[in-house]
């Protein structure tokens, strides 16, 4: 097994270290003894229907002291190209309201007026609707930016998988004919930029852990970062002899890679 020194982790949350509501068995215990020998942890989820401050909080519920500034997610990516590249512009959001009040607060315009909108940002969203939709459709014919956070057809929940905001994108892509011009979740790059800002670290000693080969470890890849595929989500064993895409380290759960730090 290759033993390369890592200073720091970032870790998927659900399907990695959490299910909805409920820890991933052992997870607490990991996160605790690593960053008792001071392994610096960011988690990055492509989840958008909260902010990272929510996340954190939600984490801190379920036994892990997390700050916000430890959490990356889709939505702060969005939130950090709006505010570095896109300030003032008119953003119509599909998703849920704490996005919107991310984007807001990021400096955008927000609108659900077709013929004033800059930006079409798709997210999850449990309040979906066939007008949202269709003005989200007519702005795109109007020539707007279309944003996903991510492109996730589901997620894990306690008990199985939901739809997810790549559902949600792909009927508006299919409305509108084109592709998203811009996707910021996992694999896409852009939030391992940010994760290792704060982490201060070279991707090279770092470690992703994650449970989906075609978003995390394509992720790592993508990033130069080294990766670790736990197999307490969606990914199995049998997934990776068909990907191209092959992590360097195989564990049952995220508990197990503590033996990489020993």
């Amino acid at each position: 097994m290759n033993r390369k020194t890592y200073q720091g982790i970032l870790a998927d949350l659900d399907g990695t270290v959490n299910r909805g509501s409920i820890l991933i068995p052992g997870a607490a215990a990991t996160y605790k003894e690593l960053v008792r020998k001071g392994i610096r942890w960011v988690f990055v989820s492509n989840s958008a229907t909260r902010l990272s401050s929510d996340l954190a909080a939600k984490m801190g519920a379920l036994g892990l002291e997390v700050t916000a500034n430890q959490v990356v997610n889709s939505a702060a990516a969005v939130i950090n190209a709006l505010r570095k590249h896109f300030t003032g512009k008119r953003v119509m959001v599909v998703g849920e309201p704490r996005l919107v009040e991310g984007i807001e607060g990021a400096g955008a315009e927000i609108t659900d007026e077709p013929s004033r909108t800059d930006i079409v940002v798709a997210a999850m969203d449990t309040g979906f609707t066939y007008d949202k939709l269709r003005r989200a459709h007519i702005a795109l014919q109007n020539g707007a930016l279309f944003w996903a956070t991510n492109m996730d057809a589901s997620f894990p929940a306690s008990h199985g998988f939901l739809p997810g905001a790549g559902s949600i994108v792909a009927s508006i892509a299919t409305a509108s004919g084109r592709p998203p011009d811009r996707v910021f979740g996992k694999p896409s790059p852009d939030m391992a930029e940010l994760a290792l800002e704060i982490l201060n670290i070279e991707a090279e000693s770092c470690l992703m852990v994650g449970d989906r080969i075609e978003t995390d470890i394509v992720f790592a890849k993508k990033a130069g970062i080294d990766s670790a595929l736990v197999l307490t989500g969606a990914s199995t064993k049998e997934d990776l002899t068909w990907s191209s895409y092959q992590p360097e380290y195989v564990f049952e759960s995220i508990s197990d890679i503590v033996r990489l730090f020993r």
